[in-house]
């Protein structure tokens, strides 16, 4: 690492000195380009640290900006018909963004299901982000719909257990099997609050930069993919230790 910020600064000192045209003449301007030339010949795994250290600090200055942005919607990740469950108030609330279609967000589905059950005094929120296909919002939807007849949990279970791909008939079939109300959901998938879910939702995860399902929010961390329950718990312990 001192070797690369040796040969940066020498590498940079030279081109500030190639372009000072009054301070070379054109001989001592290519005999500086040469030395570059060959420093980085030689050396060509400079190259490869610089791009890490540049990969590393935009990966920070990303992770940074994400914290900031949410910070200011803390306020609103919560909305009026937004699913809950464990301890509404609970010290530390764990929100997660998923897709019904999603294959990594049912692997992890059961150690989510594990830490909620293990852990009483945690909130969590549901975050229909419905973005692998028409279907995933069909799902959405219904699964929002299905709230107002009192069988969300219920409804989310039995989507997240489903085998293979999902299709209108098979998210149907799976509520009918519920006995939810039929003409009831199909008219309340469609309803104001519904569509106001899904579409702030997917608003809200374009702000925090969320592009992937499963992501999990839990205090000030975004954590993304299917992480194990451990990964879940550390968080929360975590974020208990700034309480």
């Amino acid at each position: 690492m001192i070797r690369f910020f040796f040969l940066f600064a020498l590498f940079s000192f030279s081109i500030i000195q190639v372009h000072a045209a009054d301070a070379l003449n054109s001989s001592q301007e290519e005999e500086v380009r040469k030395l570059v030339r060959d420093t980085l010949l030689a050396n060509p795994e400079i190259l490869v640290e610089a791009m890490g250290i540049l990969q590393a600090r935009q990966e920070q200055a990303r992770i940074d900006q994400q914290k900031s942005n949410l910070k200011h919607l803390s306020s609103n990740l919560k909305g009026p018909i937004t699913p809950t469950d464990g301890n509404p108030d609970g010290d530390v609330t764990m929100i997660e963004f998923f897709d019904y279609q999603c294959g990594f967000c049912k692997k992890a589905f059961p150690g989510v299901m594990q830490v909620l059950k293990e852990d009483k005094n945690l909130n969590y929120v549901f975050k229909e982000f419905a973005i692998l296909g028409p279907e995933s919002e069909i799902a959405a939807r219904a699964a929002l719909a299905s709230q107002k007849q009192g069988k969300y949990k219920q409804f989310h279970v039995a989507l997240m257990t489903v085998r293979g791909r999902l299709s209108e008939d098979k998210i149907m079939k799976t509520a009918k099997s519920l006995n939810l109300n039929m003409d009831q959901l199909k008219e309340d998938m469609h309803s104001d609050d519904v569509n106001d879910e899904i579409s702030s939702t997917r608003e809200l995860a374009q702000r925090l930069g969320i592009t992937g399902t499963p992501a999990f929010i839990i205090g000030d961390q975004i954590i993304p993919g299917a992480v194990p329950p451990q990964a879940l718990k550390d968080a929360i312990e975590i974020e208990r230790k700034k309480l």
